[in-house]
């Protein structure tokens, strides 16, 4: 990771009632945008998380929220890996260039480290991801229709 790599805001989200029964799992929205650089702001390799964009936080089964919860000092990095899943996709020298889900997850641990989240929390969480990802075998983007209608509706 570069020692470069920054946040341009903090992450200010508000729980969502509405989105959350409509996609039938809690939902949160983020009230101002931000990008997450991979180098420094100045490289043009950047993932965007618009204002209005619907997270549920760190995937996290509940049997284990007392020793990670959904949201935490990692929060940020949870909605940066979220969105990269869902697009499969991030900003390289301005443009759209595609990643894998592998590079989604190594995204997640630059986050987490950008964060100065604690390397056994850290490790924990790239662990578990990294886990999913392999024994789901999760290779395509995870948007859904409904939930970008939900989405562009709170930006209207």
């Amino acid at each position: 990771m570069s020692s470069f790599t920054q946040f341009s805001a903090e992450m200010s989200v508000r729980y969502d009632r509405e989105a959350s029964i409509a996609l039938g799992a809690d939902h949160w929205r983020v009230t101002n945008g931000f990008r997450f650089y991979l180098d420094n702001e100045h490289s043009g390799d950047w993932v965007s998380v618009p204002a209005g964009y619907l997270t549920d936080g760190a995937s996290v089964p509940r049997l284990f929220w007392n020793v990670i919860p959904p949201w935490g000092v990692y929060g940020q990095a949870a909605v940066v890996h979220d969105i990269v899943c869902e697009y499969l996709s991030i900003t390289k020298l301005g443009a759209p260039f595609s990643v894998s889900r592998k590079a989604c997850d190594g995204i997640l641990l630059q986050a987490m480290e950008a964060l100065n989240v604690p390397w056994l929390t850290r490790q924990s969480i790239y662990g578990a991801v990294s886990a999913y990802r392999v024994v789901s075998g999760v290779n395509t983007p995870s948007t859904t229709t409904l939930k970008r209608n939900l989405e562009a509706q709170w930006r209207a």
